[in-house]
């Protein structure tokens, strides 16, 4: 792998060496950034969640609502991942994040006047979810591969682990203050707060040295680069694999966060309150999951964690299924949202890893598409089979359907030996 780029850290060597990726200013600098703007995300999360169920006010459409803004997020990010994975690695990759922060910044406002106005509709959520989705289609591949850029090559792997800790520590406290937001000053307050939370990265952005693509002999066009990522995948059956496990779980695991609004309130009850405990309990967990791959620092094994936390998640979820109190809700939710970080913590670890440093962008980008294009897009299938049946009914089979794949992943060596 490259020496990564701008890779200074803030103080003596010595400072790197004890802290890990945190002794690099510039991933300092980023990584606060982000835990401000993700409080604001999980906020708006909860609101949106919370304003959807209500626009649909019925217990069936609720779970179908919920699954159509899904499917809406989702189309974007099918659509265009491709070309911003090819972009991550032809772009200053600061400068492409400023942008996409900035549309998300606007978006969220903009939710929020509607919302402040009293004009929304189901439909002004949708659009406004699609241009969000279409923003982090190029946002996430880009700040996923700036990442081995502002830290050493000894320090990727806490320095993903802290990166999904940024996002999953506020996915304890955003939900909770969203509820809380919703229950005393009302919605718009959430999408406001989060629409001014881009600051925090933008100006973190603001004081990092801009990052121009990695050199190459020759560049061919844009659309020659993205098939060259895709035959790139093709061809690695190792890759491959990790990214096809990866899609299982974005399709029928990863939608229960999106599809907890519908859940908290026709099975546990509990209202915006409820909802932000559930969600808090499910960030608990990721959080967990996150902290725990920062510090593991293993050298051998990764292959064998990555297929058994995705096993563990599929029996937190069957279980999860089963529950009807808040406590147990609460308790499975712990155990699901920390089996998948550290599922998602390993994938990308491995992909990063076994990935050269000129094809990252265009890899990472699809694993962005699975994670924000077929997660949505599960969301929608799962919420309008949840329409027809019943929310507790789904998520068991989509559990017995993980460990099924967990257990079929574990019968590979060359998948199962990654180190």
């Amino acid at each position: 792998m490259q020496q990564a780029q701008g890779a200074t850290p803030a103080s003596p060597h010595q400072l790197a060496v004890r802290l890990g990726a945190l002794g690099y200013r510039e991933f300092r600098l980023l990584w606060f950034g982000l835990i401000l703007s993700n409080t604001g995300s999980w906020m708006q999360m909860l609101a949106q969640g919370w304003l959807v169920v209500e626009l649909a006010n019925s217990p069936t459409l609720g779970p179908f609502y919920l699954g159509l803004v899904g499917f809406v997020r989702a189309m974007p990010v099918l659509a265009l991942s491709g070309l911003a994975g090819a972009l991550a690695d032809r772009m200053d990759r600061r400068r492409l994040l400023v942008i996409t922060q900035t549309v998300m910044a606007t978006a969220a406002l903009g939710l929020g006047a509607l919302v402040a106005l009293h004009v929304v509709r189901i439909w002004h959520v949708m659009i406004i979810a699609a241009i969000s989705s279409a923003a982090a289609a190029f946002d996430a591949p880009t700040r996923q591969s700036l990442v081995p850029l502002l830290v050493g090559k000894e320090d990727l792997m806490n320095a993903i682990g802290l990166n999904s800790a940024a996002f999953n520590g506020p996915a304890v406290i955003g939900p909770a203050l969203g509820g809380i937001a919703v229950s005393t000053v009302g919605l718009p307050a959430c999408f406001f707060i989060n629409g001014f939370s881009f600051i925090a990265v933008l100006a973190a952005l603001g004081c990092i040295a801009p990052k121009p693509p990695i050199e190459v002999a020759s560049r061919t066009g844009i659309w020659k680069e993205v098939g060259d990522g895709i035959r790139y995948v093709r061809g690695n059956r190792v890759v491959l694999a990790i990214i096809g496990l990866s899609a299982i779980l974005a399709v029928i695991a990863r939608p229960y966060i999106q599809l907890l609004p519908a859940f908290a309130k026709s099975v546990t009850g509990g209202g915006p309150k409820g909802l932000g405990i559930l969600m808090a309990a499910a960030g608990a967990g990721a959080l967990m999951g996150s902290i725990t791959t920062a510090l593991m620092g293993i050298r051998r094994g990764r292959g064998l964690v990555f297929i058994l936390s995705a096993g563990v998640a599929g029996i937190a979820l069957t279980l999860f299924s089963f529950t009807r109190s808040m406590p147990a809700s609460a308790a499975m939710l712990l155990l699901l949202g920390g089996a998948i970080m550290m599922f998602m913590g390993m994938s990308n670890t491995l992909l990063q890893t076994y990935t050269p440093l000129d094809m990252r962008g265009r890899v990472m980008s699809m694993y962005t598409m699975i994670f924000l294009g077929f997660m949505p897009l599960g969301s929608w299938l799962l919420g309008t089979t949840a329409s027809i049946t019943s929310l507790p009914k789904t998520f068991a089979v989509a559990g017995v359907a993980i460990v099924a794949a967990a257990v079929v992943a574990l019968r590979r060596r060359d998948l199962r030996d990654l180190v």
